[in-house]
């Protein structure tokens, strides 16, 4: 038996400026995709051979270009065609949160997926996993056969749940039988930053997905938080069953519908936790916490959520409040000009540059006297499971002129997440007393490294407030836009 594997990965915010051309996709064909998704090995144990196909991978970024999602699908599609005499299902590692520039459906995969199934056809199966923070209806369930979300935020299962995924597509091609997922579509919006899966009531709701899980009848459960940072008609929170078989279907939805409805019931409990206080308490507060490694986290500019890192309005609170104390490094901010006249510079040169984008108040240039202390690498997703990290540019960090404040100025969006990223750019980690960096939650390997973290919460591309952005096509009511007296799933 065979299995062709592939996918987009692509979390994609319209509310900013850049649109991403197929230039900004990282892909990889045959060989090098069915190693990247990391389930070779789990296929092969159950006797099945992996068909590499095309992975396409842009991470979290700005809206994808209509030219280059048509291309992704054309050659995917294409390569499935290819190989359709010989393959047996189709496994796809897919974001959920794709949305397309001129696209009327607006998030790619649902099209994708369309396409798929009228290629396959009706009985070959498919199975999808997928980003909780992505968006799911019952449409896109009846067009696949089984679909899995990672249970924690951050991320550090996407690799045991493609596994996962894998364990349970080779069982249904090796005992067909007739499958389909049943989703309970919530009207709710969530951001991702207030459902940590370390807190509250995340850790009910994953509790509640794990107890289903042991009764043999249910074949998989999982919690969609959802996405918020495009305008989509297929919005908001799901909790999404898959029977094993037809005749378990009522008890499983049953009991999904009460996993459900436990998660509406506890849609308040939703918030920021921890250390978080607007941009000015934030830096005021950190500062006058004492302790070296401290972090803080600009919400609303977060990389890891597509914005592009170039908001200044941390850097100008911290150049307010700053008093000669601490040593403050930025990692980073994003200007292609400023970065340009910087390159190449050695360390050492007295530079004198605007740095800011100016597309809005919050992006203002700041006017900056200093001096080069470190030049390196710009370094992507170091401890990503697919790419393991690679260098994208230049990195140049400059000090503000009779400070300890330190700018790492880039020409890309990157989010500083691992000590290893700070080392290929000249820096050392530990060796600042204050750290921002562009992410809302602590990322996975900075928690370990920092001794005090507080998120500062700035307005932006990536803000958490549902009631920030103007959405046209999300269904009505909706919490917690609307006050919603009764829980009616989406159809």
């Amino acid at each position: 038996m065979n299995v062709f594997v592939g996918g987009m990965d692509a979390e994609c915010n319209e509310h900013v400026s850049e649109i991403i051309g197929l230039d900004g996709l990282h892909l990889l064909r045959g060989e090098e995709c069915a190693e990247a998704l990391n389930v070779r090995e789990t296929f092969e144990a159950a006797g099945i051979r992996v068909i590499g196909g095309l992975y396409a991978h842009a991470g979290p970024t700005g809206m994808l270009s209509r030219e280059a999602f048509e291309a992704v699908s054309s050659e995917l599609l294409r390569r499935v065609k290819e190989h359709l005499h010989e393959i047996d299902a189709v496994y796809l590692k897919l974001h959920g949160a794709s949305g397309v520039d001129g696209l009327d459906e607006v998030s790619g995969e649902h099209v994708l997926i369309d396409r798929l199934r009228s290629l396959v056809g009706r009985h070959m199966p498919i199975a999808v996993v997928q980003d909780p923070h992505g968006n799911i209806t019952r449409a896109f369930a009846e067009s696949v056969n089984i679909v899995r979300c990672y249970r924690e935020s951050p991320h550090t299962d996407t690799v045991a749940t493609g596994q996962i995924v894998a364990r349970k597509l080779s069982d249904l091609m090796l005992h067909r039988r007739p499958m389909r997922p049943i989703v309970f579509k919530l009207p709710m919006l969530l951001g991702g930053e207030q459902s940590l899966s370390a807190e509250e009531p995340m850790r009910t709701v994953n509790r509640m997905l794990d107890e289903a899980e042991k009764d043999p009848r249910m074949f998989s459960c999982c919690f969609y938080v959802g996405y918020l940072s495009h305008d989509d008609d297929k919005l908001g929170a799901a909790v999404v069953v898959v029977p094993d078989r037809p005749e378990d279907e009522a008890f499983c939805r049953a009991r999904g519908e009460r996993i459900a409805r436990a998660v509406w019931d506890l849609r308040g409990e939703f918030g920021f936790k921890g250390n978080f206080a607007p941009p000015e308490e934030a830096v005021v507060r950190t500062l006058a916490e004492g302790k070296r490694s401290a972090v803080i986290t600009d919400l609303g500019d977060n990389c890891g959520a597509g914005a592009m890192g170039q908001q200044t309005e941390l850097l100008r609170c911290m150049l307010k409040h700053w008093q000669g104390e601490k040593k403050v490094l930025f990692a980073g901010i994003r200007d292609v000009r400023a970065h340009a006249q910087l390159l190449g510079l050695p360390v050492g040169a007295e530079v004198s540059f605007d740095l800011g984008a100016g597309e809005d108040e919050r992006s203002a240039p700041v006017h900056i006297e200093g001096t080069v202390v470190a030049s390196g690498d710009e370094y992507k997703g170091y401890g990503n499971a697919v790419f393991m990290g690679r260098k994208v540019g230049e990195a140049v960090t400059v000090r503000v002129k009779g400070t300890l404040i330190d700018v790492l100025v880039l020409d890309t969006n990157l989010q500083y997440g691992h000590p290893y990223e700070f080392q290929r750019a000249g820096l050392d980690f530990h060796a600042y007393d204050v750290v921002v960096v562009k992410m809302g939650y602590l990322d996975t390997y900075l928690i370990p490294e920092t001794r005090y973290h507080c998120m500062a919460v700035t307005d932006g591309p990536t803000a958490q407030e549902p009631q920030k952005f103007d959405f046209k096509r999300v269904y009505r009511p909706i919490w917690p836009l609307d006050e919603v007296k009764e829980l009616r799933f989406i159809e």
